[in-house]
């Protein structure tokens, strides 16, 4: 696989394809803004940002707490009345959505648990030990303050490098929600996730969904870009792929809805052998 090199743009990395490691990327002025190139591998397709930010510049100058509330104030001024009726549909949705806690006690076996891009650590439901990893210096303070007490902790480290930290086979369950669309080595982690998971342990994925029909219509407006937080684009058909290569069977949770739904909701079990 080629490897990432420097940026013409200061302080960027200008990556290669994250899925097949092709060289030849396509860019796409629809979807690109300002020195932020976004579009596909014309090998294989895949949809991805390619020159990004540093892990040391993610860790301070885009820390997500900080591009994640800057994003929004962009989009509300951009887009009020859009951005006003979202907020009010989500608020009338909010009581008929089943918490993700009670959906993570139904996945997942009891045990150790892991949570890749754990934020301030609220996830992991009782009942488990929670572990995490978190870039953000603050988010992974408060994410320890939540998890040394049930008897795990937050590791404070690129999510490659930090599930390193941990050892073969220890967590019955994988947290992967809104966090692969920003990792710009998301093969190299599924290898790691691959390594820490027992083999009947399972993983759930949640990420934006680029082949969604809001993204057709909407183009560049669509709510699953965030420059330069999301770094990857997937599709269905792109996630099982990278899954599979990756040596993970993806079963969908939201089939009957995957058209119109901006995200993609999905369980990785391991493979018995790796093709």
């Amino acid at each position: 696989m080629s490897m990432p090199k420097a940026s013409p743009e200061p302080g960027l990395i200008e990556r290669v394809c994250p899925q097949c490691g092709g060289g030849n990327f396509e860019r796409s002025e629809k979807f690109s803004r300002n020195e932020w190139h976004v579009g596909t591998c014309t090998g294989c397709g895949f949809a991805y940002l390619r020159n990004v930010p540093g892990y040391d510049r993610m860790i301070e100058e885009f820390a997500w707490e900080k591009s994640w509330q800057e994003e929004r104030t962009r989009k509300m001024k951009e887009r009020p009345i859009t951005m006003r009726l979202s907020l009010v549909l989500r608020t009338i949705r909010e009581p008929f959505r089943k918490s993700e806690q009670e959906m993570f006690s139904r996945l997942f076996k009891p045990g150790p648990l892991l949570d890749v891009g754990c934020g301030s650590g609220e996830r992991i439901p009782d009942g488990y030990t929670p572990y995490g990893i978190e870039l953000s210096r603050e988010l992974c303070r408060m994410a320890n303050m939540r998890m040394k007490p049930r008897g795990g902790f937050c590791v404070h480290a690129p999510a490659v490098e930090g599930i390193g930290q941990f050892e073969s086979g220890l967590f019955t369950g994988v947290i992967l929600r809104s966090f692969l669309e920003h990792e710009w080595k998301p093969m190299e982690l599924l290898a790691g996730v691959h390594r820490v998971l027992r083999d009947d342990g399972i993983i759930f994925v949640r990420v934006p969904n680029y082949a969604s029909l809001n993204r057709r219509v909407r183009g560049g407006q669509w709510c699953g870009f965030r420059y330069p937080d999301h770094v990857n684009y997937f599709t269905p058909h792109t996630l099982s792929r990278m899954a599979g290569d990756s040596g993970f069977h993806m079963e969908l949770l939201n089939p009957l809805k995957i058209v119109i739904d901006d995200n993609i909701k999905a369980v990785l079990t391991k493979r018995t052998s790796v093709n």
